[in-house]
């Protein structure tokens, strides 16, 4: 059996090393686009399996596939990857002294079983002025990040006041759910 991670973001990829020393990485053949639903759960969670299935017959049977999907949610829309620096100097804007949630769905597919999930995490901004969002924006590469941030390079900006749930998801991994889920599989040992 091998471990394959669909993705090829940096941040997926060195937090499933936290867990699996060895896997492979496969970038999904599923071309992410906006979805149209009323509940903000499903779009991570279609987009996740989605991206699984795209890489489905290319595994071996016996193959593990993870893969996940995050956004941002406030106020009744949802925020994923900006288009350019203006649409992430909006969103962050946006963001700005707001608590929003931050839902990463994940689907694993092994054998005969599909596990999708999803997870929430609360995360309040402090007020921001535009000169910082604007030094954020030019210095960190916000365009392959949902919302506009990350929240690893939060350090020398002081974006975030407060987060209420897993860290890790907001980094766009929920690694504890999907140790869990690995050791319920018999994938990886407690």
């Amino acid at each position: 059996m091998d471990i394959i991670l669909c993705s090829t973001s940096p941040r997926r990829i060195e937090l499933l090393k936290k867990l699996v020393p060895d896997f492979k990485i496969i970038k999904p053949l599923y071309e992410e686009h906006d979805l149209e639903l009323d509940n903000p759960f499903d779009f991570p969670l279609i987009q996740s399996e989605n991206k699984a299935n795209s890489i489905k017959n290319i595994a071996k049977p016996q193959d593990l596939i993870i893969s996940c999907d995050t956004v941002v949610y406030l106020e009744n829309s949802i925020l994923g990857k900006p288009h350019n620096l203006d649409h992430a100097f909006n969103m962050l804007k946006m963001l700005s002294g707001q608590t929003h949630q931050v839902i990463s769905g994940y689907t694993i597919i092994y054998k005969d079983k599909l596990i999708k999930k999803a997870v929430v995490t609360k995360v309040t901004f402090n007020k921001l002025s535009d000169e910082l969002i604007k030094k954020y924006i030019q210095n960190e590469k916000v365009l392959d990040k949902a919302g506009s941030y990350g929240i690893q390079d939060d350090s020398d900006y002081h974006l975030i006041k407060e987060i209420n749930g897993s860290y890790y998801n907001v980094m766009g991994f929920p690694l504890e759910e999907i140790e869990k889920d690995l050791i319920n599989l018999g994938a990886i040992k407690d």
